[in-house]
């Protein structure tokens, strides 16, 4: 091991962490006009419980605590949303979705910069043009009620001025 790589690494954690607490925040007035619809959830911790750990990147167990309704409600109200994962296979993050009552698709490769359909989550491993992503990490997500509050008191939809 390098003299540098340790410092290296410090640093890599420090640029991660400021990156995430500027992304975190959010004005208190936005600019007026309109802004994507679409809201990006990391499935980890916001949606998925992984209580049992990795598991090799398996999709077990229950959805986290009001995630089920918020997401349909959110869709419901106009939001399009993206279920992010690192995982390899997106089919299986869709599948368990679609298990716990939230119609979703794995992606398919297509070239896109955003999700605007608002019957169905996407699952990807891609970063897509979204106002907001709901992480255990980035947005201070606790619970959803608070969570769906913010997004519909931060984000327009798009039938709405």
């Amino acid at each position: 091991m390098s003299l540098l790589h340790t410092p290296a690494r410090h640093l890599a954690a420090l640029l991660h962490e400021a990156a995430y607490a500027l992304w975190a925040r959010f004005p208190a007035e936005l600019p007026p006009g309109k802004r994507p619809s679409c809201i990006t959830i990391k499935v980890d911790g916001p949606l998925h419980v992984r209580d049992k750990g990795w598991q090799g990147g398996a999709m077990y167990g229950e959805m986290a605590p009001d995630a089920r309704d918020a997401v349909l409600a959110l869709m419901a109200d106009g939001y399009s949303v993206v279920a992010r994962s690192q995982r390899v296979d997106q089919k299986a993050v869709a599948d368990w979705l679609e298990k716990h009552g939230v119609p979703a698709v794995a992606d398919d490769g297509e070239p896109r910069a955003c999700w605007t359909d608002t019957t169905r989550v996407l699952c990807t491993a891609r970063a897509l043009t979204s106002p907001c992503e709901v992480t255990p990490y980035g947005y201070s997500h606790q619970d959803w009620a608070a969570t769906a509050a913010h997004i519909r008191a931060t984000i327009n939809r798009p039938n709405r001025p």
